[in-house]
């Protein structure tokens, strides 16, 4: 009888043939994550496991938020894959792939010389990024070089390198592939979706930013922050990347891959712009035509976050009076320039550039959806089309903090009877942006306060806000500026990706910023007039040291007995 075929192929039937040779290289991208909202659990993002953003409902937010992380339950997972870790295997698996391409690539006789060169050039690179990854939620991991066989046993062998001597490897990776000059510094459009030299210098700065950071550098030594600084300015000085002015700043998130973006190094190659029906608002309460409801607004920014945002002239709106976050005073900067809480005043006007485009709140004009005329007026009161909701455990159509996400969404998704403007979406994994702050955040930390104010003002001034020297209430100290610049990140990388995620546990805060988050109910009177409350959405256990570093999945780690779990979880 014949054999069915396994659909197998040997080595040296993929080493023979020249597409399938470039099928390593192919399968060491496919392991990366395209799409920002399917990083924690299906359609919901891990800005969600922060206290950038809510997300209503018991799935996996509810239970990190619950405390419910532990050795056999990693939380960011999804349940019903069997396993149902994620990250931890994907993210192997991408090293693994990446090192059969630089295994087999030179083996193969259907290259070219150059193809060879450069595809290998690029799985290093990959391989480097998926290290990251793993940096980001579990700590340093042992290097691997060549991929582990079938009939390998010495998995207790394996020992979990410090923080520094990781990177410190990671970075002679990096720069030995950008040294070769293999690679150009930045891709044409045509291939904007392989790594170069950009994205390797990219991955060096953020691993030696982490490297510096209080979570992996107790000691503070000042040699890592001037490693950290010096790495920014590497990508600084590439002639290839500027900032985008304001007035493109939506044109990061939002249009055709294939027109070049002048701050964007490295961003994903597949459309998520179905992130609008699992994380936006609602195209089915436009009034004006019949169209489609969304299944989830998923990620609905804080009050916290809110509150992050300047007024134009640099002041913060409100002081604290209270625990809770519900009693405020309004700073006299914003005073000035009419934020108030009263019935009848307005707490949105007059904000930095970026609150408009991040954060959709009441009254935003949301503009015009796909194939309309009339635009979409956001009413987050009681009662409103878009109206705050009061129930937290279960998905919903309405914001339960009385804002909806806007970074990434725009109202031409939606178009009468399941039309759409088809205007795609890409998950940014790196811009320009994020290495001035990195350079500010260094410089700060090595008493640079000159150099620090500098490159903070770089991104300010782009956002149309006045030099932090300019602000009210302006202290030339390093506690002031390292607070404004760790502000600065938060306001500039909202609703983006992993940012908030890895930055509240690398400078060790989450302690002070995970208890509970806060959302703004607002009622309208007879009059028309807005009231306003600020309002605790929910309580928080995800504050502890356990969640600073993820514990290595409890059935790996019984098979590598000589790598220690993170301190907290010892």
């Amino acid at each position: 009888m014949e054999k069915t075929p396994d659909g197998q192929t040997t080595i040296d039937k993929v080493l023979s043939n020249a597409g399938r040779s470039k099928g390593l290289l192919d399968a060491v991208y496919n392991e990366t994550y395209l799409a920002r909202d399917q990083v924690s659990f299906v359609m919901n993002p891990i800005e969600c496991l922060t206290d950038n953003a809510f997300w209503a409902a018991t799935y996996n937010a509810y239970e990190w938020h619950n405390g419910s992380l532990s050795l056999s339950n990693p939380v960011i997972n999804w349940a019903w894959s069997s396993p149902s870790e994620q990250l931890w295997p994907d993210y192997w698996r991408g090293i693994r792939l990446a090192n059969n391409a630089i295994k087999y690539l030179p083996q193969s006789t259907a290259i070219t010389e150059n193809e060879r060169a450069i595809w290998i050039a690029e799985a290093r690179i990959m391989r480097c990024w998926y290290y990251m990854q793993l940096l980001e939620f579990y700590g340093p991991m042992p290097w691997i070089e060549e991929p582990f066989e079938p009939t390998y046993t010495g998995w207790n062998e394996l020992v979990r390198p410090s923080y520094n001597d990781l990177v410190t490897k990671m970075e002679q990776e990096l720069m030995d592939v950008i040294n070769s000059r293999i690679l150009p510094d930045r891709q044409p459009s045509q291939e904007a979706r392989h790594v170069d030299n950009g994205v390797a210098y990219a991955i060096r700065a953020r691993i030696l930013l982490y490297n510096a950071s209080p979570l992996n550098n107790p000691e503070n030594d000042k040699n890592k922050w001037q490693r950290a600084a010096d790495a920014a300015e590497d990508i600084i000085k590439l002639p290839y990347y500027k900032l985008v002015p304001m007035t493109d700043y939506k044109k990061l998130f939002v249009g055709a891959f294939g027109t070049p973006v002048s701050e964007i190094i490295w961003r994903s190659w597949a459309d998520n712009s179905a992130i609008n029906n699992t994380n936006g608002v609602d195209g089915g309460s436009y009034p004006y035509a019949n169209i489609n409801h969304m299944w989830n607004c998923g990620e609905s920014p804080t009050q916290e976050l809110v509150d992050c945002f300047e007024m134009k002239n640099g002041a913060f709106p409100v002081t604290y009076n209270d625990a809770n976050r519900t009693s405020v005073t309004v700073t006299p900067g914003a005073a000035a320039l009419g934020y108030s809480e009263a019935t009848g005043g307005d707490p949105y006007a007059n904000r930095d550039a970026r609150f408009e485009v991040n954060i959709v709140h009441n009254m935003t004009n949301y503009g015009i959806p796909y194939n309309c005329t009339q635009p979409y007026i956001i009413e987050t009161f009681v009662g409103g089309r878009n109206g705050f909701n009061d129930v937290i455990s279960q998905e919903t159509q309405r914001s339960c903090t009385g804002y909806y996400s806007g970074k990434d969404k725009q109202v031409k998704f939606w178009g009468p009877a399941g039309s759409m403007g088809h205007e795609p979406t890409y998950w940014v994994f790196f811009r320009l942006a994020e290495f001035y702050l990195q350079k500010a955040e260094a410089l700060c930390e090595l008493g640079d306060l000159g150099g620090a104010t500098t490159a903070l003002n770089a991104i300010r001034e782009r956002a149309l806000q006045p030099r932090i020297q300019d602000v009210p209430g302006f202290v030339n100290s390093q506690e002031f500026i390292r607070e404004r610049i760790r502000n600065e990140r938060r306001v500039e990388y909202c609703l983006e990706g992993q940012y908030r995620f890895v930055d509240q546990r690398r400078w060790k805060v989450l302690d002070k910023t995970n208890r509970f988050i806060t959302g703004m109910r607002i009622t309208q009177g007879n009059d028309g007039k807005f009231s306003y409350q600020r309002k605790k959405i929910r309580d928080y256990q995800s504050f502890t040291n356990k969640y600073l570093v993820m514990p290595i999945p409890l059935e790996d780690a019984k098979k590598m007995t000589g790598m220690l779990q993170p301190e907290a979880w010892r």
